[in-house]
């Protein structure tokens, strides 16, 4: 999954990523963050799952 995260932060064409993933695989979601210091990561814990939400620290798109 982290490989996976990296992708979807390297290539986004937005300046939000939300995921869903399991409890085990947060803290490789949570090691991105290590690698990517461009976004800001926020983790929700959900009963058996994390909610993940990665936003841009400087927005690449307008919002106009």
């Amino acid at each position: 999954m982290g490989l996976e995260v990296g992708w979807y932060l390297r290539f986004a064409k937005s300046d939000t990523i939300e995921a869903l993933v399991s409890t085990k695989a947060a803290d490789q979601v949570r090691h991105e963050e290590h690698i990517f210091p461009d976004w800001n990561f926020e983790f929700e814990d959900r009963e058996d799952h994390v909610a993940a939400r990665m936003t841009r620290k400087k927005p690449l798109y307008d919002k106009e």
